[in-house]
């Protein structure tokens, strides 16, 4: 009877310091999770678990939790304030559909077969991948997509976010670092450092900063 209580205990324990720990990291819905936030979802359950399955070690699971729980908010602090540190840990977006028109290529780098990648595209009511204008597999691995009925004149991906340029968004583009920055510097915008984000929209540059939005109309 003993035992049973201390396991209920240890139960109510883990899930208090569970919900604090969570609310101190922050809330993500489940198809916002990248690779790694699962991989630390599921590693904080099975440490907690043991420590309420194992009674004696209960001490030990609670300081793993809290340990990985710290660690996962340094590495979060990390990638704010450098975002290429994100890119390395994280991913980044993958274009596999460009006007109709699937990268292979890229799909066998993210190792998805054809299968199931019409699998992702059936998921989207979409048969066929040239009714698409732009498909995207996001960090997550879910997959975005744009129709052509529905044209975007936005590429759909950042080229410059938080003032770093994202050199697999203009390769997608088909444009290059050094394009970007010649157009920039026509406008003398000479402060990349201070651009949340820069999408290309049809002859434009459209920019973000804490002070506004501009276009650019490039020449």
């Amino acid at each position: 009877m003993l035992q049973v209580l201390l396991s209920l205990l240890l139960a109510a324990l883990f899930y208090v310091v569970l919900l604090i720990c969570y609310k101190i990291m922050g809330k993500r819905e489940v198809n916002q999770l990248s690779t790694v936030d699962v991989v630390i979802n599921i590693l904080i359950a099975n440490v907690a678990a043991g420590g309420i399955v194992e009674e004696q070690y209960w001490l030990d699971a609670l300081g793993g939790v809290l340990v990985i729980v710290a660690l996962q908010i340094i590495m979060a602090k990390i990638q704010i304030n450098h975002p290429k540190a994100r890119d390395v840990v994280e991913g980044e977006p993958s274009m596999v559909i460009k006007n109709g028109s699937v990268d292979y290529g890229e799909l066998k780098k993210l190792r998805i077969d054809l299968d199931d990648f019409m699998m992702l595209l059936r998921g989207q009511n979409i048969v066929a991948p040239e009714d698409v204008q732009y498909g995207i597999i996001e960090k997550n691995g879910k997959l975005t997509i744009f129709e052509k009925k529905l044209p975007t004149k936005t590429f759909p991906l950042a080229l410059v976010i938080s003032g770093q340029i994202k050199p697999k968004a203009l390769q997608s583009l088909g444009k290059n670092e050094e394009w970007l920055m010649t157009q920039l510097e026509n406008h003398q915008f000479y402060k990349l450092e201070q651009v949340d984000y820069l999408f290309y929209e049809e002859h434009k540059l459209v920019i973000y900063t804490k002070q506004g939005i501009q276009k650019l109309t490039l020449k």
